[in-house]
Order: structure tokens, then sequence, then C-alpha cells
């Protein structure tokens, strides 16, 4: 490489910290760019050995797994690379002085040579705690050894790589937080909403999926939209006041605003700061939870019989009670008699540990049963 640095370069090099190739485009031009045989990014952990994350160009993933568990302790550019100073590129040719018996070892015979490898070229480009990101480099014998001027000018490639690297694993550990939270929002029955600090809802669930179907909320250009414009600015309140409580050290703010449907009752929404605990509060957040006291519970029967160790016949006779149902009606459905109902509902009574029907459903109804969705529900929300 002639010239400081090639622009076409520092772009694929960034270019990586958004595709989802990663670096491969970048160290192929690499490649191209400095006359190599072969490149290697890796980034990996220096205790374990697990690799976080692999590129590989001119030299197959098999020939790199066999280097890491029979050849990397005979390496003595790799030796001279971990414990010279880091984010500097050091060659095999120019930092390195290779006994005689060098030609001799399994590491030359069996890993090298095979593959016509003459030179190399490396760096540590960054460490971060255990983990550190190693660029190597490699020229075949019809190749020319490595220069001192090339090591400059990869020298000055470094900030770059490092920024990249980082910016690419704050963007992935960014995309894995929102991927858990979207995870754990999905894992409610309850719809619910999350909105960003402008107020666009960033994700809802499954649940509220279903409820924007029904025409009383829907999204236009991300902004929630209730079905009069008196109760859309309401509600656009409502969240915007949650969403600056999420950014204060003051107490939480719950609001809640009930919506009027047609020949129902209201919609209830619960609105609430999301706080972020041990993080700066410069940006906000809010999630809003919706309940319709005219839906029916969905649960299923196994979840409830594997929490209380119900049989399916109790199992089933304590969703009908939650649903609103009596033990005539079961027992009509059922086609069974009222005292083979009553019977059942004593054994769930001394199972759960409750005396009255009163009871039985309040337990039932603040159980995991009904707030976790379950998978039945999920299909439901999904066709």
């Amino acid at each position: 490489m002639t010239k400081a640095l090639n622009h076409d370069l520092l772009g694929h090099l960034y270019d990586g910290v958004m595709t989802p190739t990663g670096f491969q485009f970048f160290i192929e031009e690499l490649l191209e760019i400095f006359n190599l045989k072969a490149v290697t990014m890796v980034i990996r952990h220096v205790e374990t050995q697990e690799v976080k994350s692999l590129w590989l160009a001119g030299i197959t993933r098999q020939w790199v797994e066999s280097y890491s568990l029979d050849y990397a302790r005979d390496d003595l550019l790799a030796q001279h690379i971990m414990t010279a100073p880091i984010a500097n590129f050091y060659a095999s040719n120019l930092h390195v002085s290779l006994p005689a018996s060098f030609s001799g070892t399994r590491f030359y015979t069996e890993w090298l040579a095979p593959q016509g490898v003459a030179f190399a070229s490396g760096a540590v480009v960054l460490q971060e705690g255990p983990w550190v990101t190693q660029l190597i480099l490699q020229r075949a014998a019809n190749q020319a050894p490595f220069e001192q001027e090339e090591m400059a000018h990869l020298n000055q490639l470094v900030p770059h790589l490092q920024r990249a690297i980082q910016m690419r694993q704050r963007l992935a550990d960014l995309q894995l937080d929102q991927r858990f939270l979207a995870g754990g929002l999905d894992m409610l029955a309850m719809p619910t909403f999350l909105f960003d600090e402008y107020a666009k809802v960033t994700h809802y669930n499954r649940s509220a999926a279903n409820l924007l179907t029904n025409h009383t909320l829907w999204l236009e250009a991300g902004h929630l939209q209730a079905n009069d414009s008196e109760m859309t600015r309401k509600l656009g309140l409502e969240i915007t006041k949650s969403i600056a409580a999420s950014r204060s050290q003051e107490g939480d703010l719950n609001s809640v605003v009930l919506l009027p449907r047609k020949n129902q009752l209201p919609l209830m929404l619960m609105i609430a700061p999301l706080q972020l605990t041990g993080t700066p509060r410069t940006h906000g957040a809010a999630l809003m939870f919706a309940f319709d006291p005219e839906a029916r519970p969905s649960v299923t029967m196994d979840l409830v019989r594997r929490l209380f160790k119900l049989s399916n016949a109790e199992a089933e006779l304590s969703i009908a009670l939650c649903i609103g149902k009596t033990l005539d009606e079961v027992a009509l459905e059922r086609g069974t008699s009222i005292h083979t109902i009553k019977s059942q509902l004593k054994n769930i009574y001394l199972k759960t540990g409750t005396r009255r029907q009163a009871e039985l459903v309040s337990m039932l109804l603040a159980s995991p049963a009904f707030f976790i969705a379950q998978k039945q529900m999920r299909q439901t929300s999904e066709v």
C-alpha cells in the first residue's frame, strides 16, 4: 500500500459496524491492497480461548481450528505479539528471530508449509478485559516479505479498527438488550407497549398486536392513536409525562387513562415510567399496560395443572370459575352431576389452600398462569 490510508478500505471497515457480515469485506479489501495470501480477524477470550467473532479471507476455518488446537503454542510471532505492546503490528521477518531448527518443528512442517505460508504479521488491535481482537496477515514465498513502511501503514489503521470494533460491539449489546426486552414483553399475557423518548412505540407484544386490530387503538407514524382526538391528546400527554418522569430522580409517576368504548366497559390503560438503575438518565422511556375488563383470561389448562398439582378435570374447573362460569354451568357442559363438580372443587380447595370460590379465583388470577402468555395464545395472535 503506497499512500496514507485507503479510503475504500476505511469505508469497508466502518461499513462492518452495521452489516450482518461484519468486517468480511474489510479483510478481503485488506488482502488485495497489501498483496496478502490470507487474513484472519478474530475476537477471542485469552483464558478460555472462546471465539466470539471470526472473519477469514484466503484461509479456511479448518486450518484456523487446527492452529488453535495443535500449533498455537509453537508460534513464535504469536508469542511476541501477546507479550509486546498492543495496538502495534509486528512481522515474523522483522521482529522475531527464528532458530535454525524452526523449519523442523511440527508448526512449520504440518501447518505453515502445507499452506505455503512464508511470512506473517499481526497485532492485538484491541483488548477489553479478557477479550482480545487480533488481526493476522500472511504472505506466501512468492510474495515480498513485510517491510517497515507497511507496518507503519498498518499502525495507522489501528485507531480506526479499535473504533469500528467497539462501535460494532456496542451496537450488538444494544440490539441484544432490545431483543431481551422484547422477548420479556412478549411473555406477558397483558397487552404491553414500549415508548421511546419521542413517545413513539418501539415495541409491542403479541397481546397488544391483537388489541390494535379492534380499532380502539392504532398506530400512526409510530404514535398511538385513540378513537377520538381528545382521547388521543390526553393519552399523548400522559405518555409524555411518564417519559419525563423516567429521566428524573423523583418517585414513579404512574397514570391511568380510561378509554371509552361503545357498548363496552372502558379500556384501562396504565402508563409507567421505565427507569433503568445504574445508568445516566439521559434518555426517557415508558411502558403502557392495557387491561380489558371484558376480556376473558387466556390461560392453558396444563400450566394451571402443573402450578397447583391439579388433575386435568380440576384444572379445567378452576379455569371455568375464573372466566365467570357457575358450577351448574360446568356440570351441564360436561354432562356430569353437580355432586361430582362439588367433589372436584373440594379437592381444589385442599390443593390450593383456599376455602371459598372467591379466594380460589383471586389466587389463580394473581398466579403466573394468567400473567405469562401461553403458546396457545401466541399461535393465535400470529395467524
